[in-house]
């Protein structure tokens, strides 16, 4: 799979398509979809325009909830609109209060063994749900994806993944309250990086394919060459400290994460 991810929610159809050609055509290969995002199909015709060949791109795409009784027809749809054979990865988009997604699961094991699916996972699952679907199906899911960022995410979660060797994908890495972060420009300018371009390598440092989103080509190159820059061990662990502060503050009814406590005050 690889490290550098696409995210296409939220879209502008016309510039959506003109930014995944652009994402393409400068070496991005991992694309984000979901049925209820609306860019299956603009993905799949700027796949094939741009001529990059299908065996060197990774698709994503999700089971959307509520389909859990047409699992076979959603994955047939997505394959429809996406105008290819088989996806590299299908995602059940949301666990369910009722428990019918372990049925879901295997309904995606079998997608995995029918050769349509080449990787099965989960998205905005908790470990203890990651457990649950392992210990009653046998199935271990090989990614989740969840919302990560500096300001939120979950260290337990990382740690639990790491265990049952599950990948992490992130979604909304670049939340308008990380880029604004004080410490995050501080780290940013002493590297001569940008602030979007640190919370992306800082995702890469604990082994998190992001997927930032973006229709403008400058933004799309600056987040495709983040892994080029580089962190210190105490940037990273000042880094992961933002989530505990902003934890703080919004149990004070809150929502503006703080600077955390960190020795690079300095910076």
């Amino acid at each position: 799979m690889p490290s550098a991810g696409f995210g296409t929610w939220n879209p502008e159809a016309g510039p959506m398509y003109e930014a995944v050609r652009h994402a393409l055509d400068i070496g991005y290969r991992l694309f984000d979809t979901a049925p209820s995002y609306g860019t299956e199909e603009l993905l799949g015709r700027a796949l094939r325009d741009s001529r990059v060949p299908r065996e060197d791109v990774f698709l994503t795409t999700k089971l959307p909830r509520g389909s859990e009784h047409g699992v076979r027809d959603s994955l047939e749809s997505s394959l429809r609109r996406l105008g290819v054979d088989y996806v590299d990865l299908w995602l059940i988009h949301w666990p369910t209060s009722d428990g019918t997604h372990i049925e879901t699961w295997r309904k995606l094991i079998d997608a995995k063994n029918s050769g349509r699916v080449l990787v099965a996972g989960v998205s905005n699952f908790s470990p203890q749900q990651i457990d649950e679907l392992s210990s009653i199906t046998g199935h271990v899911p090989e990614v989740n994806q969840v919302k990560w960022s500096p300001a939120l995410h979950d260290p337990v979660v990382l740690e639990h993944s790491r265990a049952s060797a599950v990948a992490l994908q992130g979604y909304s890495p670049l939340r308008a309250s990380n880029v604004g972060h004080s410490l995050l420009d501080r780290i940013a300018t002493r590297s001569g990086a940008t602030v979007p371009q640190v919370v992306l390598r800082w995702n890469l440092e604990h082994g998190i394919t992001a997927l930032p989103r973006s229709t403008t080509f400058a933004h799309i190159e600056e987040n495709f060459h983040a892994s080029d820059l580089k962190l210190t061990r105490r940037e990273i662990a000042a880094i992961d400290r933002i989530a505990h502060a902003a934890r703080q503050i919004r149990g004070r009814g809150g929502d503006r994460p703080i600077d955390p406590p960190n020795r690079l005050a300095g910076m």
